[in-house]
Parts: C-alpha cells; sequence; structure tokens
C-alpha cells in the first residue's frame, strides 16, 4: 500500500483490500460465508475502474448494518422451484452474496432444463451486477441479470423521482477473447458516479441530475433526482424492469414509495438472475467462436476522430482490471479516510496499520 501525501491516492492491491473489506464485515457481524464474496464483488468492481461500487460503498452498508436494514446473518431459502423457475427469499442478506446465491440456482436450473430464472425478493444493494452475468458466462452460459428498487430517477416528463436507476447486466462467453459484458443503468449515470465526483468535489456534466425544484444541476451536492437514460427508453426499461423483479414476487417497490411520499431510508431491493444454456442452441464451441469472429469485426472497424481504440462490451473493464491487478487500486483520499474511520470504529486495523506496530 502506498501513498506520496495526504491528498494522494492510497494504491492497493487487490488481496490486501479484499482481506481488509472482509474483515470490516466480519468484525459487523456478517456471517463468515457471506463476508468474503461481499468484499470480493466490491473489489472487483474497484479493479474494473467501477469505483462508484467499490469499497467507497462499505461506510454506508455498515450504517445499515447497524440499523438492521441489512441482515448479517440472513436465512436465505428458495420458496418455490418449478421448471427453469426459482424463487429465493433473501431476508434482506447483503445484496452481493445474495444476487451469487440466485444466479448459481439459475444455472443449477439452467443445467437440468436449459433455462434459468430465479426471482429474488427482499435483498439489499447488489453492486455491480455484471459480477453476476459473469458468473453464467464462466460455466459457459448467458447471463442475464437485473434488479430493482425504489425511486431515485424521474420518469420521462416528469421533475420528480418516481421509478429507479434499475441496472442490467448481459455476459456470453467468447472463445480466445474474454466475456462479452454489458453492465448499464437506465439513469443516464448510475447515482454512484454522482457519489463520486460528490466525493471529488467535480462538477459534474448537464443532464445527469436534476435539483429539488427539477431543474438541471452540474453540482453533485444539489443533485436529487437522476435523469432517466434517452429519456422515455430509460424510464420504460426501467419499468419494466419493476415488472420482472418485483411485481413478479409480489413485492412492489415503486408504488408502495410513491404512496409513502419517496424512497425509502431504509431501502428493499428485488432482483433477477437469469442463465441461458448455449448447449441448447447447438455447438457451445462454435458459438464462442462466433462471439471471437464478432468482436474482430467490431474492433477493426474505421475510427472516428480522436478515437483510439473501439472497445467491445466489457473490454474497458478488463483493459483497466489489467492494469489494476499488476499495479494496484489507486482510492482517493478523502474515501481512504472514511473506509479507515469505519473500519477503526468496528476494531479493524487498516492495511499497514499492523505491520508500523510491530517491533
Amino acid at each position: 500500500m502506498t501513498s506520496d501525501s495526504a491528498f494522494d491516492p492510497i494504491v492497493i492491491h487487490r488481496a490486501d483490500l479484499e482481506r481488509f473489506a472482509t474483515a470490516i464485515f466480519a468484525a459487523a457481524g456478517v456471517a463468515d460465508e457471506l463476508a468474503r464474496p461481499w468484499a470480493e464483488v466490491l473489489v472487483w468492481a474497484n479493479l474494473r475502474g467501477t469505483d462508484s461500487h467499490g469499497v467507497i460503498r462499505i461506510p454506508r452498508y455498515l450504517e445499515l448494518l447497524r440499523r438492521n436494514a441489512i441482515n448479517p446473518t440472513p436465512a436465505m431459502r428458495i420458496e418455490r422451484c418449478s421448471g427453469a423457475i426459482a424463487v429465493l427469499d433473501a431476508d434482506l442478506a447483503p445484496g452481493a452474496p445474495a444476487m451469487i446465491r440466485a444466479m448459481d440456482e439459475a444455472i443449477a436450473r439452467a443445467r437440468e432444463v436449459h433455462v434459468g430464472w430465479c426471482a429474488v425478493r427482499n435483498i439489499t444493494h447488489a453492486g455491480a451486477i455484471g459480477y453476476f452475468a459473469l458468473r453464467a458466462a464462466a460455466a459457459g452460459m448467458a447471463g442475464i441479470v437485473m434488479t430493482a428498487s425504489g425511486p431515485l430517477m424521474a420518469y420521462h416528463g416528469a421533475r420528480v423521482a418516481a421509478v429507479s436507476t434499475n441496472p442490467l447486466a448481459i455476459a456470453v462467453p467468447a472463445g480466445r477473447r474474454r466475456p462479452f459484458l454489458l453492465d448499464m443503468s437506465t439513469s443516464t449515470v448510475a447515482n454512484g458516479k454522482v457519489l463520486a465526483a460528490k466525493e471529488r468535489g467535480a462538477a459534474v456534466p448537464p443532464g445527469w441530475g436534476l435539483d429539488a425544484s427539477g431543474r438541471d444541476t452540474t453540482d453533485p451536492a444539489r443533485i436529487r433526482t437522476l435523469t432517466p437514460l434517452g429519456g422515455p427508453k430509460g424510464s420504460g426499461l426501467s419499468t419494466m424492469i419493476e415488472c420482472l423483479t418485483s411485481l413478479a414476487v409480489g413485492n412492489p417497490l415503486i408504488v408502495a414509495a410513491l404512496a409513502a411520499g419517496g424512497f425509502p431510508d431504509t431501502p428493499v431491493l428485488n432482483g433477477v438472475a437469469i442463465a441461458a444454456d448455449l448447449a441448447a442452441f447447438g455447438d457451445v464451441t462454435a458459438f464462442q467462436g462466433a462471439v471471437d469472429a464478432l468482436g474482430d469485426a467490431l474492433a477493426q472497424l474505421p475510427r472516428a476522430d480522436g478515437v483510439d481504440r473501439i472497445f467491445l462490451p466489457g473490454e474497458r473493464g478488463d483493459t483497466v482490471l489489467g492494469e489494476r491487478e499488476a499495479a494496484g487500486i489507486p482510492i482517493p483520499a478523502g474515501t481512504w479516510a472514511r473506509l479507515t474511520a469505519a473500519a477503526t470504529d468496528v476494531g479493524v486495523a487498516p492495511p499497514g496499520a499492523a505491520d508500523r506496530a510491530r517491533p
């Protein structure tokens, strides 16, 4: 772990950051079998440059654990299983381990009947959901993941939060290439990017969010409502994800939140993990070769002015991952200060502190 000054980012390697995050969760009472995968998903986001969904979230998660809005020892259970469909109640589990469980169940269903669809109710914030879609790709399947939460984003034409930033991730396996991965929010940008800009004290581009009066603002501290990606396309997609996740499991979020006056301070989410057995369509190896060929064709397209490289779905994150695996993960000084303060509150020493204390 290195830092040249109090204002420079802390650079920490993956294994050290995973151990630190795991120790924090364990000290906060999170069950051992949940603490490690939760930490791994957060650090995976940092590795790929999605810092808004990485360890920056830990202080907030600890707050929710203290308020029992996240259950550190949930009794997750499969409520229903019929053919391709399974329904999992997560019992307010940490969202990342819950979605891992959901995707594993979807993969198991797909191995039996070629498609698996696991709907999961009562999860908490799941982080970067591309992680779970890639779990299906690693099993030689296509993966689709969606999560739904309460109002955070304006519905197209409205000036108040009415739907959520509900994300969608799709992954397919390739051959010699890394899997293709689409991981997107239905808002213009994910809320985490606004939080990260606020953390840096930086302005955001016009069109990212609205202030309390429903007007566009570039000040992340004044943003109260995010804007939908592509206007009606983003708000419409978010609405359909609410239908396929929340309404399907009898746990509607949007209508209840709007009736109560807005997004709850102790948010509950729902999710869906889908796995499709590509072998049911034919030769998986041939499919993977076709994905490679598609990637080759797209990567070789004539580039627009100022473009050095054409990135395939997920390739930008893969590039950052390679760099950070080798050189370490940069954590902004402010984020690191809050993270270490939160760790100290639960009795966990930051990486490096134990070494300095040794004779």
